[in-house]
């Protein structure tokens, strides 16, 4: 068996419809599981135990489970109470699983600052809530960055088990593809470099925004 142009060039339109597919999802997941991330892991950090309670079992629970079976809770589950969209629960559920992964993340980041930092800004007068927005935040995010970006290439992947619930994204098409055409190195290899070239695409986003962040330190 070996790769066959002439399949992809029959097979294109699953492969493009796919991709896009699998960008929307992801843009929207990134975005939305690192404001999450950020707003879980300052209440984690915070001394306040009643929230922090619901918080801190919040990512013990979203981290210790697959996404996989969170995905069908959502779907197959909450939908039969509430019509939910394939595509909200697919986004609600890629943003609490990821988004716990960053809390935890964000959480780290906050330990490891300067206790005096937190000092000298009550000495200024500025509030909790405004030491943990103005100083706090910004210098946990610019520390766990890269770990962030760990979290990013695991959302795109983590994209691909939409299709269990009935999403048509890249992996979706791609099995589509082998399915028509009995050609599964041509599909999924096709499929495989897609990927690869979504991720080489973050890591040069990622590239471009460390070195304009040098300039300025």
């Amino acid at each position: 068996m070996v790769f066959k142009y002439r399949i992809l060039l029959e097979t294109y339109p699953l492969f493009i419809s796919g991709t896009l597919v699998t960008i929307k999802y992801s843009i929207l997941a990134i975005l939305l599981a690192i404001v999450w991330g950020i707003i879980i892991g300052s209440i984690n950090f915070s001394k306040n135990r009643g929230i922090g309670l619901i918080t801190k079992s919040y990512v013990i629970f979203f981290r210790e489970t697959p996404l996989l079976v969170q995905l069908y809770f959502l779907f197959y589950g909450l939908s039969r109470f509430f019509p939910i969209p394939a595509g909200i629960c697919g986004v609600i559920g890629l943003v609490l699983n990821d988004g716990a992964f960053i809390a935890e993340i964000i959480r780290g980041g906050l330990q490891s600052i300067d206790k005096r930092q937190t000092e000298a800004s009550y000495a200024l007068g500025f509030s909790n809530f405004q030491t943990l927005i103005y100083f706090l935040i910004p210098q946990a995010v610019q520390k766990t960055h890269d770990s962030i970006m760990n979290i990013v290439a695991v959302i795109i992947k983590d994209t691909s088990l939409l299709m269990w619930i009935t999403i048509l994204e890249l992996t979706h098409q791609t099995q589509q593809v082998n399915i028509k055409k009995f050609e599964p190195v041509t599909a999924f290899v096709t499929g495989a470099i897609i990927y690869f070239a979504l991720f080489s695409f973050v890591q040069i986003i990622n590239k471009i925004y460390r070195k304009g962040l040098t300039k300025h330190i």
